[in-house]
This record gives structure tokens, C-alpha cells and sequence, in this order.
């Protein structure tokens, strides 16, 4: 009977454990596109994602390359969609003015110097890069679509911003947890030639 009562809290534990355990969420509950021309890429992930709070993906797409993003999550926490916007990040350069501290010798009446030294501020005007973003696309214009396909006609950095609303009722023992897994697959393949 005791090992019985033991075995029935390890598979607890383990039930519980895998509940936040979300490494390989999207390889075995994302559902894979239907054109066989797709493949894996690499850069799918998933993730613990807590209700109501953004989360994002950083990813590279190719020029020449056809993608296909798509989302699957936990439905009895994270709810029956998950809010999802594909942003580009641009690097763009802005003119910003900086206060600079440079030590000048202190030089008498005839320019020659003292052996003092004196610090003088001036402005500077110098070129910076910040990282812009744009909204390329957002589910929440789509009918809350959990997946988009694409062509890059050039290489970019994107991000992957997922939100989860959470379930409106949760049942069993989902009951009180805020925390789900959430899998972003991302499948590519070479943008096929078509027309004349």
C-alpha cells in the first residue's frame, strides 16, 4: 500500500512538474502546415507565458524565404487564442546631443601654460542607433488568426509578441494557475518561382 501511495505522488509531482515544463510544447501540439514543401526552422520555441503578460520572440527571416508562424497553447489557462503581433525591428540612427567633460590647461596671460589644468562642458552632436518598431501584422485584425504565411523579399529582424488573455473559466485543476505553455512554430521554405 505505501508504494502504491508513493508511486500516485511521484506521478503527481511529475504531473505538476510538467505542467510548467514547456521546452518542446510546440513540436508535439502545433499543428504543422499541410504543404509538404515546408520545413522545421529552427527558431520555433516555446515558452512558460503568464496570463496577461506580453511576451516576446526574437527571429530572423531570409530574403527569398516563403514562413509560416503558428501558435499553440495550453486552452484550460492560457484561454482559446492568444494575442499575437509580428513586429519589425529597424535600426535607425537620431542625432542626439551629448554634454562632454574634456580637462584644458590653464594658460597666463601670455599663452603659456600654468601647470593648472581647468574642466570645460560643451555640447557634442553625435549619431545614434535605436531600434524602431514597426507592426507588420496583428491577429487582432485578423479575426484573432493563429497563424500567418509570408514571403521576405529581404532579410529582417522580427519579434514575436504574444499575449495570453487566459481562459474565462477554468476547470479542474487548471483552477487558480495564470501560468500555460505557449509554442510559436515556424516553418520556411524557398519562396517558389511562379509566373511568366
Amino acid at each position: 500500500m505505501k508504494n502504491i501511495l508513493a508511486f500516485t505522488a511521484l506521478l503527481s509531482a511529475i504531473a505538476a512538474g510538467a505542467q510548467y515544463n514547456c521546452g518542446d510544447y510546440h513540436k508535439f501540439n502545433c499543428e504543422r502546415s499541410t504543404d509538404v514543401r515546408f520545413s522545421l526552422n529552427g527558431q520555433s520555441k516555446s515558452a512558460s507565458v503568464q496570463v496577461g503578460r506580453p511576451t516576446e520572440l526574437n527571429i530572423i527571416v531570409y530574403g527569398g524565404q516563403d514562413y509560416r508562424i503558428s501558435f499553440c497553447y495550453d486552452e484550460k489557462i492560457i484561454g482559446d487564442h492568444v494575442v499575437a503581433r509580428l513586429v519589425e525591428k529597424v535600426r535607425v540612427p537620431r542625432e542626439q546631443d551629448v554634454e562632454v567633460v574634456e580637462t584644458e590647461e590653464v594658460r597666463d596671460a601670455n599663452g603659456q601654460p600654468t601647470g593648472e589644468h581647468k574642466e570645460v562642458r560643451r555640447m557634442v552632436r553625435k549619431t545614434v542607433f535605436e531600434d524602431d518598431r514597426k507592426v507588420l501584422w496583428d491577429n487582432t485584425e485578423h479575426e484573432l488568426a493563429q497563424a500567418v504565411e509570408f514571403s521576405a523579399a529581404t532579410t529582417k529582424r522580427l519579434v514575436v509578441e504574444v499575449m495570453a488573455p487566459g481562459a474565462t473559466e477554468q476547470k479542474g485543476r487548471a483552477k487558480g494557475l495564470d501560468i500555460g505553455c505557449v509554442g510559436i512554430l515556424i516553418e520556411h521554405m524557398p519562396t517558389p518561382n511562379v509566373g511568366f
